[in-house]
């Protein structure tokens, strides 16, 4: 809680936030890179837990990392925000079940982050069976706080990215319509900014029919290339 960088008390906070509405043993946080693997993680420690969390990592990454069912490789084309154990099959997650059980754990619920339709953290929320499992209620409060995170993390983790707004300003474009021309723009098929904005695939058809007639372009391509030019053209006036 006390780290200097705001990205990392952010990262505190919302594991702190997490665990207060849905009480866990033990929670992780993990930020995931373009190749779905897992680094930067952070742990919060709610109960007395006897496990060491750097050796619970070794033992996870040498017994049972291959059969995670909450890999980010692996749920992401769920477009599942909220995930329990209780979601997966049960035969797939055996091995799993049976590594938290060693650990002195019984149950797990993840909440992940996405940015353009692609997972970017994961927080693992796990318990001891003296908690219970994670019940209804449990998940739903995870599946309200998801979107504020998820749009705090995108605010101050990632505050170097370069904007199109600037570009996008004198085109007439709404808030949203923006947000849409942007993500369009990084290479986001109508799924993914569905999933990233919280809206439908045909809200977003919606969105890009309106942009095409106001940026003055008919196609998504022909909008990633003429957002990309300005954008160079705007850095290189720039520097």
């Amino acid at each position: 809680m006390g780290a200097r960088e705001a990205s990392e008390r952010l990262k505190a906070h919302a594991l702190s936030a997490l665990t207060a509405v849905a009480p866990a043993t033990i929670a992780w946080y993990f930020a995931v890179d373009r190749r779905h693997r897992s680094h930067q993680a952070i742990v919060l420690q709610t109960a007395r837990f006897e496990i060491e969390p750097a050796w619970m990592w070794r033992r996870y990454l040498a017994c049972v990392a291959d059969a995670d069912p909450f890999t980010a490789a692996r749920v992401e084309s769920y477009a599942a925000t909220v995930l329990a154990l209780k979601d997966f099959e049960p035969e797939s997650c055996d091995a799993y079940r049976a590594y938290l059980a060693d650990q002195g754990l019984a149950d797990r619920a993840d909440v992940y982050l996405f940015n353009a339709g692609t997972i970017v953290a994961q927080f693992a929320l796990l318990r001891a069976p003296e908690l219970g499992p994670f019940s209804t209620a449990d998940l739903s409060a995870l599946r309200r706080m998801q979107p504020l995170l998820e749009h705090a993390f995108a605010c101050t983790l990632d505050p170097e990215q370069p904007t199109l707004r600037p570009l996008l300003a004198d085109s007439g474009l709404s808030e949203r319509e923006m947000d849409v021309a942007e993500l369009v723009a990084r290479g986001a098929t109508n799924q993914e900014i569905a999933r990233s904005l919280h809206i439908s695939e045909a809200t977003v058809k919606t969105h890009l029919t309106r942009v095409y007639s106001k940026v003055g372009v008919r196609t998504r391509t022909q909008l990633a290339l003429s957002l990309g030019a300005e954008e160079q053209a705007a850095r290189t006036t720039s520097g």
